[in-house]
Order: C-alpha cells, then structure tokens, then sequence
C-alpha cells in the first residue's frame, strides 16, 4: 500500500467514514445512450430510460471500482418514433426476445473493463473513463454483428458508440 492510500485509509477510518460506497444508477444520475451513424454520416444518439445498477466504490483506493447495470431494451428513447420502431425491430435490438441488456465491469486504469450481454450474446467491452468534477463519462464502442445485429446493415453504421454518464455524490 502506498502512503497516500495509507493515509487516505487512515483519514476515512479516523472520521469513521465507510472504506467503500455503493452508488445506485438511476435516471436522475445517470444517462445510457448509444450512437450510430445512418449512410456513414449522420449521427444518430438514443437514450435509455430505464435501468438500474450500481457502482462499487473502495474510497481508499479510486482505482478499485465495479459496475453491474441492467438496462431495459424497449425503453429506447430516440429522435423520431420511426427511428425508435426500426431500432427496437426483430432485426435490430429485439426486445421480444432479449428485454435486456446487461454490463459488468471493474476498473482498470482510465478504464472499466467488463463483459457486456446483448441480443443474448456477451462479449467482453472496454469504456474509457473520463472525469470531470462530479461527473464520470464512460465510453466504448462494439460491433453490432458481434452480438448478432444485422438488420439495416446498408443503411446504419456497423459500429455504435456506447457513453454510460453518471454524476457521482459528493
């Protein structure tokens, strides 16, 4: 252990703070969207509206977290309502079939590394971490083919971007 975090443990025990913290994901702190590009150029960002989840938190050490988030697939909110019902089609998301899509990870550094299940495939994703005060920005990207999503493939950009937003408590 380093001396800062032996310190920073000392400080948090002294105060007679918890060493850890679990922070929910709820609509009112987090934000869940995806991005894709129609004929390879025109952005198109979708958000989730439904989810829940949880981040772990060691407060000793910020390099030590976890994540584990359930989002519901037909909450997609979207620009249009035809842009909602081609994106939740039997081809595309699929939420008939596969309701949900669920992601876990842990830390790395600038990084959570983790395994995400969509379309009832689950491949491994990495979000980078970008913080701003309060506020964490992950961000990845995934071929839509490796979880078995073809549909619209002449029209709708092969990669999509994922970007989970969570404004931490202070």
């Amino acid at each position: 252990m380093s001396a800062t975090a032996a310190v920073a443990a000392t400080v948090v025990a002294l105060a007679g703070h918890p060493a850890a913290r679990d922070i929910q994901l709820t609509p009112a702190t987090t934000r869940i969207t995806y991005t894709a590009f129609a004929l390879g150029l025109l952005p198109i960002t979708a958000a989730f509206q439904r989810f829940s989840g949880t981040v772990h938190q060691d407060l000793t050490r910020p390099d030590r977290c976890s994540i584990d988030v359930t989002v519901q697939v037909a909450s997609l909110a979207s620009p249009s309502a035809g842009m909602r019902s081609q994106a939740l089609a039997p081809t595309m998301l699929d939420p008939a079939d596969f309701p949900t899509m669920h992601f876990t990870g842990a830390c790395v550094p600038h990084a959570i590394a983790g395994h995400l299940t969509l379309h009832g495939i689950t491949r491994p994703l990495t979000l980078a971490v970008h913080r701003d005060g309060a506020r964490v920005t992950c961000v990845g990207s995934l071929a839509r083919a490796d979880y078995g999503i073809r549909g619209m493939s002449a029209l709708v950009s092969s990669r999509v971007r994922i970007r989970l937003t969570v404004r931490l408590p202070s």
